[in-house]
């Protein structure tokens, strides 16, 4: 039987070899399953666990460690990203646990708050992204800032669960005393880490008051990596796996410091919390192969669909005509398109893509393939 292991672009008459498969990337299917909140409680004053259970039968959405998925309540426009926050060997069958901050102008979170919400039907979506545990057997030097607490605790929960024999530093950024929750619990790890490595969780409070009773580290949590871990030599860049989960700021300022230290970007791993007011990723189609890997792991139905005949105002797409396949024409003679208003900047589909045809930085207006 032939092997078909290349794409001939009727077009340019380029013949270009697919990429290997990937099997972290090419086994991602995101499936969603109708669920109710069975465990809704306050882990501090702005931060709340939730537990969503499937019915029996649901499909098993199969987060690794690290992964997040997406919940949206009837009556949300959009559906809201969140880290999954245990390792699934800790949760019981068909459930999913995640903490959630209260966010100033929230639209889920702001429902959240309102009242207890145990009992809610919700939908939830997953698993996305490629933020997970590596295989060697360096230290880790995880660094989470708000509700990145959830994928950071999930992958030292996975270490502990799973017996691996790996030093660990996790370090946590948050304002005040108020906003710390699962101390106790993260702490209790030191005492049973696997293989007698080292655990320690380290909080480190940017806002705390000058004359309170906070004994541990103030400032900027990547600060206080650079100053007192890796200037000091505590830790060195030849010896670790770099973990961080939070605000594209607090990790955009990670990296640079771990960067100049010396660490390669290839051991340096994360997913940024982006929002509403991050670029939506474009697809350019020329790039593109017709895999339908993106298809596969978008959360919501229309954030990718096949469209034509745009109108363009200052470099934007303003408007287009959504093309129903196999009905219209095919997708050679349009283009494969992110609805911008649509999208929930998941970025799912960079995950996803195996050819490098999904970015936020290519430009907004799509090319149709029929025009190259």
């Amino acid at each position: 039987m032939a092997k078909f292991d290349t794409f001939n672009d009727p077009f340019d008459f380029h013949i270009r070899t697919l990429p290997e498969p990937n099997p972290d990337i090419q086994t991602l299917r995101v499936y969603t399953n109708e669920g109710v909140i069975t465990k809704f409680s306050n882990l501090s004053y702005d931060t709340y666990e939730v537990v969503i259970t499937c019915p029996e039968g649901s499909h098993q959405l199969n987060a690794r460690a690290g992964q997040y998925g997406t919940i949206k309540v009837e009556g949300m426009q959009k559906p809201r990203s969140y880290s999954f926050a245990k390792t699934p060997e800790l949760e019981n069958p068909n459930e999913y646990t995640f903490f959630i901050r209260l966010v100033e102008g929230g639209e889920f979170s702001g429902w959240l708050a309102e009242k207890n919400r145990e009992g809610e039907k919700v939908q939830v979506s997953g698993p996305m992204g490629k933020f997970g545990l590596d295989d060697s057997n360096k230290t880790m030097v995880c660094i989470a800032g708000g509700s990145g607490m959830s994928a950071i605790n999930a992958l030292v929960e996975q270490v502990s669960v799973q017996g691996i024999a790996r030093d660990c530093y996790f370090f946590y950024g948050a304002r005040t005393q108020k906003d710390l929750y699962l101390i106790d619990e993260l702490n209790a790890l030191a005492g049973k880490w696997p293989g007698g490595k080292l655990f320690k969780f380290i909080p480190v409070l940017s806002e705390e008051l000058e004359d309170s009773d906070w004994a541990g580290p103030r400032g900027f949590v990547t600060q206080h990596v650079k100053e007192q871990y890796l200037d000091k030599g505590v830790v060195t860049s030849d010896d670790i796996k770099a973990f961080f989960c939070g605000p594209p700021p607090m990790i955009d300022h990670g990296v640079k410091v771990l960067e100049e230290a010396g660490l390669s970007m290839s051991d340096i791993y994360y997913d940024k919390f982006e929002d509403a007011r991050s670029p939506a990723p474009v697809i350019d189609n020329q790039k593109c192969v017709l895999c339908d890997e993106c298809l596969m792991a978008k959360p919501i139905k229309n954030c990718i669909v096949e469209a034509t005949n745009f109108k363009v105002s200052d470099g934007e797409v303003t408007s287009f005509e959504r093309v129903n396949p196999g009905h219209t024409s095919g997708l050679y003679y349009n283009s494969l398109f992110i609805d911008e208003t649509e999208c929930i900047r998941c970025y799912a589909c960079i995950d996803a893509c195996p050819h490098e045809a999904i970015s936020p930085a290519y430009a907004h207006v799509p090319k149709i393939l029929r025009e190259l």
